[in-house]
Parts: C-alpha cells; structure tokens; sequence
C-alpha cells in the first residue's frame, strides 16, 4: 500500500502560478527601475568632465613676434621654462628694475613697521633721478620707503633701506649678490641698490626673469607693485606726500599685469619686468634695451602671442555638453551643461593628466531653461587653480511624470509600463491557458 501512495505523489506535478509571477516579475523590474535611477543620483555620479574635450595648443618658437627690445625672455612660470628668447643671455644694465631684489630682501630681513634714519649717504645727490629728497636724520617707516622705491622708484629710499638691512649700502650689496648665486644668476652683478648706472651692474634677461620669479612670491611686494596711489606719511622733517604707480602708466593699463617694475636712464634705454595672467597662463615678460615707446609696446607684443608660444591645453571655448547633471521632476533625468570663453591650463608635465576640472552645481527641479546657468566648474593645473567659469544647461527639460520624482525618465517609465503590461499580460494568458488544459482534462 505504502509503494503505491510513493508512486502516485511522485507522478504529482508542480502548478505553476503565472499571473503571481508576472506580477512579481513586474514589480521586481519596477523597484529595480527606481532604484538604477535615484541611485547615481544619491551617489553623486552623472557630473565628470568630458575630457575627451581637452585638446593641445601652443608651440615653442610658434609665430616668434618682432619687438623693439634689444634683450627679452618671456618665462612661463606654470612651465618654469622660458617659451620665447631674444639675446637673453647678453649682459645689459638693468636700471631701476634692481630695486625689485633691494625691496624683497628688505621686505624678507626687516619689520615693515622699522623706524629707518637716513644717513648722509643715503642722503646724497644723484642727478636727474629720482628722489625722496631725504635730509640726514629724516626718520621714516621702512614700509613707506618700500613705497616709494616701487612706485615712484626713489633713489635714496633704496640706499637707506640698504643700510637698515645690512649696516652700510655696501654689506646689502653683498647681500643682493650672494642672493641671485643662490638662485643660478651667474650672468648678473649689482654694485648699487637702485640701478644706477654703472659698467659693472649689470644683468641678462635670463636672470632677471629667475630674479622676479624669486621676489615677487613676497606677496607684500606683489601687492605693493600694483598700488595705484599711496600716501606717505609725514615725517619729522617733511610733510606728506601722495604718489601713483610708474609702471601703470608705464604699460598703460595692460590687463592682467600681477606685478612688475620699471627702469630708464633716458627715453632709449628703458627696460621693465612684470608679470602676466591670461586666461590661465602665467609668465614674466623681462625687457632689457627697450624705449621708452616699445616698452608699452612690447609687453601688448607678448601677451598677444602668448598662448601660441606656450606649449599647453585647450580646456574650455563654446564647448557642448561638457558633463551633465541630474534633474528631478524633468521629462529627463539629466540635462547636458555647456560652457562658454576660452580657458587654457599648462601643466608642468605637458600632459592632459596633469589637468583636472571639478564641477559644482546643485540638483536642478524641473522646468529648466536652456542657457540657465546652474553651475561652476573649476580648472586645476600643478595642483593650483587656474581657471573657472559657469555651466549653462544645454537644452530645455519641461516637468515629467510622477515617477520623475525619483528621476526616473518619462521615457523610462513609458518602456518600464510597456515591459509590465506585456509581462503581466503574457501572466494571465498563461494561466487561463494552463486552466483550460486543466477542464479539457477533466
């Protein structure tokens, strides 16, 4: 009795429900629709750069351009290479662009608030340049003085401001010439702390631009260069005495100078160094044997052929879809964000991978405009920012259905509800076959 009981369970066969799993089947495609879509966005994803889009530019000796300067060097401080020479080594005076090295070593050995007297020395006579007009035992600040030997470019400023350093004009010249042989500038000798003209202080462009790099990461000194106006306070022996800055009208106003100095002896024999930020590029332009025209000229001559002289990157222009990012409630769960200008970065080792963008936007909520602005990005080169901009959506995005609230794409829940409706009608085709098999058998 018992072997028959076993034969007829194991001839039993196992019902299948398939209307129950259609609609497990649907539902597990639903939750598995919700959750492919919130899930990047609560994850963050969805917002790369393209970097596809980053594209060489620049040529070492590219379109060298043509300028008055008897000696030039433009040096690429992102590169810390030169990307364009003329007679850089040649020795040549430099003039008052000397004061730059005297200002950054007073600046980096003496309180900016030091009470500097000046001594007959520092007092005396230089013709036809120019002067604070200090009288021995005048006492001033040695900020004050710091003033006035960038920005008016005062002679007896820097003699004074010498001899708080180092004791006499002499130590702090020794001071200045051990300084630059730190630095690699076997090619220069100063015998003064101003410039003035003599057969045995000299410089080449090459060392001069070594020289700025150095002093101007002085952020005062950077910060002193470009004052526009100044007020030096009275003194015990004169009064006050307002100044403006020589080498903005120098350059007259050329955009993105950072620092720099001026120096002249007469209208043809100027020189001037100074640094420049365009668009991502960094460089020092240093003019020695220029006049006093070029030297506006030349500097305009430079910056313009910059970028095709500096091997670098294409970061940015009128770019579309640059990355995307998430809309909630939209017909679609992203939109593409476009960028506008030109940006450039130069990475130290010439490489795309040396550049990096990040990105930073808000989650946008539908409806959105094209040519809204909902984000920033950022543009980093040798681990410092170079360059940013704003992000523009890159098309309309009108509001979606109800499950656009969990991002899901309008077009995604049109193939998820199509998906179900056939699975769940292919369920109940199933079962009401299987049960008419089941009453033909009865």
């Amino acid at each position: 009795m018992a072997e028959e009981t076993g034969k007829r369970y194991s001839k039993k066969k196992v019902r299948i429900n398939y209307g129950k799993a259609a609609r497990a089947l649907a539902l597990l495609i639903l939750v598995l629709a919700v959750v492919l879509s919130y899930l990047p966005v609560a994850l963050g994803r969805g917002m790369t750069y393209d970097r596809s889009l980053i594209r060489p530019c620049g040529e070492l000796g590219s379109k060298a351009p043509g300028i008055r300067a008897q000696a030039a060097i433009m040096y690429s401080t992102d590169l810390d290479k030169p990307v364009y020479e003329k007679n850089a080594d040649q020795r040549m005076e430099p003039y008052s662009i000397t004061k730059i090295l005297t200002c950054y070593l007073v600046l980096e050995n003496l309180d900016p608030d030091t009470e500097v007297t000046a001594s007959a020395n520092a007092c005396r006579e230089l013709p036809d340049g120019m002067e604070l007009e200090l009288s021995p035992g005048e006492k001033s600040r040695a900020l004050d003085l710091v003033y006035a030997a960038m920005m008016m470019s005062a002679n007896d400023a820097t003699i004074a401001l010498g001899e708080a350093v180092s004791g006499s004009e002499k130590e702090f010249v020794e001071l200045m010439n051990s300084t630059i042989k730190k630095w690699g500038c076997n090619d220069t000798h100063f015998v003064n702390t101003n410039g003035w003209q003599n057969r045995n202080h000299y410089t080449t462009a090459r060392d001069m631009a070594v020289i700025t790099k150095h002093c101007f990461e002085n952020e005062k000194l950077r910060e002193i260069a470009l004052t526009k106006k100044y007020t030096m306070p009275a003194t015990n022996m004169s009064g006050r005495l307002k100044m403006e800055n020589a080498l903005l009208k120098a350059t007259n106003k050329i955009e993105g100078v950072t620092f720099g100095k001026t120096g002249s002896w007469s209208e043809t024999q100027c020189t001037i160094t100074l640094g420049f930020e365009e668009s991502g590029l960094n460089a020092i332009i240093v003019l020695l044997g220029d006049t006093s025209k070029g030297r506006k000229e030349d500097p305009r001559i430079l910056i313009k052929a910059a970028h095709d002289l500096t091997p670098g990157f294409i970061v940015t222009d009128t770019d579309k879809g640059v990355c995307n990012t998430w809309v909630r409630h939209g017909v679609k769960s992203k939109v593409p964000l476009d960028t506008k200008g030109l940006r450039y970065a130069y990475p130290k080792n010439e490489r795309a991978g040396g550049i990096k963008v990040k990105t930073e936007m808000d989650i946008l909520e539908a409806p959105v405009k094209e040519g809204e602005k909902v984000g920033k990005f950022y543009i980093y080169a040798n681990k410092e920012e170079v360059g940013e901009g704003y992000l523009y959506a890159g098309e309309d995005i009108e509001k979606g259905w109800l499950p656009s609230y969990l991002y899901v794409s309008n077009r995604t829940t049109l193939i998820v509800g199509i998906l179900i409706a056939l699975i769940l009608l292919l369920g109940l085709v199933l079962d009401l076959r299987n049960k008419a098999l089941r009453n033909r058998k009865q």
